[in-house]
């Protein structure tokens, strides 16, 4: 018997644990991308960056997987680590929640009532019934991912029933007595509670463990405290282990987490062990109840939050001197921690591809400008940018190439597949930026310029290429498939142009107004300005081929250009607008 009671509650607490894993990972893909948009928001302001770590944890149920989130953005450098306190305490309010719902075990006593339509013991099947429903029929991701969810906190609630109804069944065992008389040492019981939270990485489990000892009536306040202040403890392990192999800044968030839950823990188990010693204790020795494990764990994460809110100066200092500073840091792009929340790194892969597509579009208006109004500054810019942008497309092809292997949600995998395809053309866009900025400073330095007939096509190709790579920008950026529509016919265009100022060229130098030297600048110019467009063009399909969820590129193009009425009708308007310059007032 004493052997069985204790599998059954090993049993409890595995169904516990890969329950809470289920639902966690379930309620994160439904989340998506947007917990990480809000926590970028959010942080300025310390009231709602304390709400949006609450909700993060609530919503994921795991303050772990928070920790590991927020380390992850601080070492890419996505987040001030000096604005992550709020967010690290509203974490630690957050994971209170699933103490409450694991309380509800003890709702209604043995028998059935009104009021025991609360205990998950009697709506937990029903969920799971529904939960299996919606996975094996829901017609869509986000249905079947609810299914999972109600599955997972299913198994989890099965697993607290389990391990308290074990518990109940060994309470009088003679070991299981001089077991809970250790817990008397409430040093001892903190210490026990925290090396066992650290072990499981969870203190939501912890907390269920100590509730599921409430029930079995040999828990009193003297025991339970100690044991919930452990488990508090006990859960920064997560984030120092996630802060391994950081940047300084990333390991002073794991610091200050490690500080403000240990110092007050230890300001409580002080105050506690005083009251022990002046014999003030009768409080402490009132039998506990699952209610006032998790009443316990709430007040005293709100006096964890109250106190560190009025130090946080004094905590973020403290941090710094356990983390001091190294004369270089490794530049991180985007943390691989993040590959374990699939949903945060696709948003942030996305944010990172948008900055990509912004530094190219400036990079080539400027190269642009220096064609017609040289300055050395905008030069070297040009070139420090560009060196930035094979940067990014080197990390976002390695990152995006590990991403695709995880497990992603439909509209997350569609994001993942946009950027993939589109940063290639993004960085060609870029090196052939650099080129025009280079034979910008080669027609500077020797003193060299073009006829004004020329000139007046230079800068009607200028505004049209402008045009193009506005749109293409817009395009993915915004995901405006208005602005995409409007790249293919300008791209036509510009080819068009592209061979009329070559035999423009030709001709000018047969009459004499320019030099066969002259042009092989001009053929440079031309021709990188006609493979920006191509790219352009790239981009606009990519961001429409996976709105439909296709990729047949060649095919698309041809069925546009030649049973399209909205195609030839913009093919008209830019041809109007850019193939006869000199009917322009460019």
């Amino acid at each position: 018997m004493d052997l069985y009671s204790m599998l059954q509650v090993i049993a409890g607490l595995s169904f516990f644990l890969y329950g809470m894993s289920v639902m966690s990972s379930s309620l994160e893909k439904m989340a998506g991308g947007k917990l990480e948009a809000s926590m970028k928001k959010v942080t300025s302001n310390k009231v709602m960056s304390f709400l949006l770590g609450a909700l993060i944890t609530i919503a994921i149920q795991s303050s772990s997987g928070a920790m590991v989130m927020l380390v992850g953005l601080v070492n890419s450098g996505i987040i001030e680590y000096s604005k992550t306190l709020p967010i690290i305490l509203g974490s630690n309010v957050g994971t209170t929640f699933t103490g409450w719902l694991l309380s509800l075990t003890s709702v209604g006593g043995g028998e059935f009532s009104i009021l025991s339509l609360l205990n998950p013991k009697y709506f937990s099947p029903i969920l799971a019934f529904v939960g299996i429903l919606l996975k094996m029929t829901g017609k869509n991701e986000k249905k079947k991912d609810i299914g999972i969810m109600l599955l997972g906190f299913a198994i989890l609630m099965y697993g607290m029933n389990f391990m308290s109804d074990s518990m109940k069944l060994i309470a009088d065992e003679p070991w299981f007595a001089d077991m809970l008389v250790m817990f008397t040492n409430p040093l001892l019981a903190l210490l026990v509670s925290a090396l066992f939270t650290g072990l499981i990485q969870s203190s939501a489990a912890t907390i269920g463990i100590v509730e599921a000892f409430a029930l079995s009536g040999t828990m009193t306040y003297q025991m339970a405290i100690p044991l919930v202040l452990g488990a508090n403890i006990g859960t920064c392990i997560t984030g120092v282990i996630g802060a391994i192999g950081t940047n300084r800044n990333a390991q002073r968030v794991a610091v200050m987490q490690v500080l403000v839950n240990t110092l007050s823990a230890m300001f409580v188990l002080i105050v506690q062990i005083l009251m022990n010693i002046v014999h003030a204790d009768a409080i402490l020795l009132t039998l506990a109840t699952s209610f006032s494990v998790a009443m316990i764990h709430t007040v005293f994460n709100i006096f964890n939050t109250l106190v560190s809110f009025l130090l946080e100066k004094q905590i973020i200092s403290l941090s710094k001197k356990f983390v001091r500073e190294t004369p270089e840091e490794v530049r991180v792009f985007i943390d691989e921690r993040l590959l374990s929340r699939p949903a945060i790194a696709v948003r942030e892969c996305l944010s990172k591809t948008k900055e990509m597509v912004s530094m190219a579009k400036d990079d080539l208006q400027l190269s642009l400008k220096l064609l017609t109004d040289y300055d050395e500054k905008d030069y070297e810019f040009i070139r420090k940018t560009e060196n930035d942008i094979d940067w990014y497309e080197d990390e976002l092809d390695t990152f995006l190439v590990k991403l695709s292997r995880m497990e992603l949600s439909e509209d997350d995998s569609k994001i993942s597949s946009k950027c993939l395809h589109v940063i290639t053309d993004v960085e060609r866009i870029g090196d052939h930026a650099l080129n025009i900025a280079d034979i910008a400073k080669k027609l500077h330095d020797e003193n060299k310029s073009f006829s004004d007939e020329a000139m007046v096509e230079l800068r009607n190709m200028i505004t049209a290429l402008s045009e193009i790579v506005d749109f293409a920008s817009r395009s993915f950026v915004e995901d405006d498939l208005a602005s995409s529509a409007q790249v293919e016919p300008l791209e036509e265009v510009i080819d068009v142009m592209a061979d009329d100022m070559m035999d423009s060229h030709v001709k000018r130098v047969v009459e004499g107004s320019c030099t066969i030297k002259e042009g092989f600048d001009w053929s440079d110019i031309i021709n990188n300005c006609e493979r920006v467009s191509d790219h352009c063009s790239n981009i606009a399909v990519a961001v429409i081929e996976v709105s439909d969820d296709e990729f047949y590129t060649h095919q698309y193009l041809h069925d546009l250009k030649h049973d399209s009425d909205a195609f030839k009708a913009l093919y008209q308007y830019y041809s109007d607008k850019y193939l006869h310059p000199e009917t322009k007032n460019v």
